[in-house]
């Protein structure tokens, strides 16, 4: 008897025990920092961001979370305004692109405000110097930027066929400018993107009317079947056949193709499916 009752109060004082474990895991409202209730309003001078975690790193972490959330809604904003503006004509992978790399921003002017602890959870105010931001992305857009401008005038001194080959790369630096305007414009209200869009714009139309604006000259060495054949791609990809070479006037549009053919003996055995 006296062992079912002994048996009895340790359970008792077992389940007292998880309770009192579970109800230390959740804070109460009373035992919150202030601060962490109702953080500070961002301003044009600094976002602030509170966060909670197991760590002080996982609470910084989840309020750099935060301020990217504030940029992110800012952003999303503008981007749904060009929309609206553009009769559709914004490039939805650049929209995509820009609203992943919001959430890849590596801050830089963060400082803590508070850190405070409450039932082993950790909180902590922090904000982000807008101004030391704007200036750490404006140098990555930028370095796109020249890249973008160089790439393009290098290809287009070179000839028409070098900035045919540079297209790919153009366009993919140029995405990667766009990508940062909305994140510059939301960071600073007084960034003024519209010269870059105009410069993309410009470069882009450049390197789409190049494949008009090539002329191409195809002679052929006894390969006259297979001159015909490179002739139809060359017209289907959108480039100028021209008969006479001289009538280029600016000669960097100007590719000349010679085609020919050689035959060379091989084994093959008769199971060989291609015969």
């Amino acid at each position: 008897m006296l062992f079912r009752v002994f048996l009895k109060v340790l359970v008792l004082i077992f389940v007292f025990f998880i309770s009192g474990c579970v109800g230390t895991s959740t804070p109460t409202a009373s035992e919150l920092p202030k601060w962490y209730l109702n953080p500070p309003m961002s301003n044009p001078a600094f976002y602030y961001g509170v966060g909670e975690g197991s760590s002080l790193d996982a609470a910084k972490s989840n309020a750099l979370a935060q301020v990217a959330g504030t940029i992110s809604t800012s952003v999303s904003s503008d981007l749904e305004i060009n929309v609206n503006t553009s009769n559709g004509m914004v490039d939805e992978n650049i929209v995509s692109k820009t609203k992943s790399s919001i959430q890849k921003i590596k801050f830089t002017g963060v400082s803590v405000v508070e850190n405070s602890v409450a039932r082993d959870k950790f909180y902590t105010l922090l904000k982000v110097d807008r101004g030391v931001l704007f200036a750490s992305q404006k140098a990555q857009l930028d370095k796109s930027y020249k890249s973008m401008n160089s790439l393009y005038e290098s290809s287009k001194k070179t000839n028409i066929l070098q900035l045919l080959k540079n297209t790919k790369e153009i366009k993919s630096l140029a995405d990667e400018v766009n990508v940062k305007l909305p994140i510059l414009k939301a960071i600073s209200a007084d960034f003024n993107k519209a010269k870059y869009e105009k410069d993309i714009i410009d470069i882009l139309n450049a390197t789409r009317d190049a494949k008009r604006e090539a002329m191409v000259y195809v002679t052929h060495i006894d390969a006259k079947n297979e001159a015909a054949v490179v002739k139809k791609h060359i017209s289907s990809y959108g480039m100028t056949l021209i008969g006479d070479p001289s009538s280029v006037k600016n000669k960097n549009n100007l590719l000349k193709l010679n085609v020919s053919k050689t035959a060379k003996k091989e084994n093959i055995k008769t199971s060989d499916p291609r015969l």
